[in-house]
């Protein structure tokens, strides 16, 4: 599949979106910088990464099919465009589907979520980054994603962290492939 087969398909997607609830659409715009590292090691050596000459520029718009919980939690799906550059060029595009938790105990100081979001992705090309890395790659994947947002209570924006993440799924979208990002960026919900 190329990019100009897939263009048409998220243009259509995130141009019906916003008719279905304008005011639950949240956008969510974040850049990063690629590591050789696994997404373990932001967590248990996070003093040891070593950030890649590559990075990435994205946007995800994102819109809540179910909550739970009295909306402590929301079951939503989330499509974004992505243009790496640097050692990397290609785009990417990722459609995950995401749970995000809006309940802490210090939402009246800062409101915070968490999420987590899993689903399919796709490449323009062989990313070359993951060939190098992983020892080969392919253009379909998976990608997940943990976020963390913080920001104003009673705001309709929020800081974005993200850890972006590309895989095989051990092993389920292939043999080889996957890079890891670490991003910030901005949330804000409509």
């Amino acid at each position: 599949m190329r990019l100009n087969h897939a263009l048409p398909a998220l243009v259509l997607l995130l141009t019906a979106m916003p008719a279905m609830a304008a005011q639950d659409l949240a956008v969510t715009v974040f850049a990063g910088q690629s590591t050789r590292n696994h997404w373990e090691d932001f967590f248990t050596s996070p003093g040891s990464l070593d950030f890649a000459s590559s990075g990435l520029l994205a946007a995800a718009l994102s819109k809540p099919l179910a909550r739970y919980r009295g909306g402590d939690l929301t079951v939503e799906v989330e499509g974004q465009v992505v243009k790496h550059f640097g050692d990397q060029t290609h785009w990417e595009l990722n459609a995950p589907l995401v749970a995000r938790w809006h309940r802490f105990p210090w939402n009246q100081s800062v409101a915070t979520t968490a999420a987590f979001g899993v689903g399919p992705s796709w490449s323009s090309t062989t990313p070359p980054l993951e060939v190098e890395t992983r020892g080969g790659s392919q253009p379909w994947l998976i990608h997940w994603f943990m976020e963390l947002t913080l920001g104003p209570p009673g705001k309709d924006w929020a800081a974005s962290l993200r850890l972006h993440h590309r895989s095989t799924g051990f092993g389920l979208a292939g043999d080889k492939g996957g890079l890891d990002t670490l991003a910030i960026g901005v949330r804000k919900t409509f």
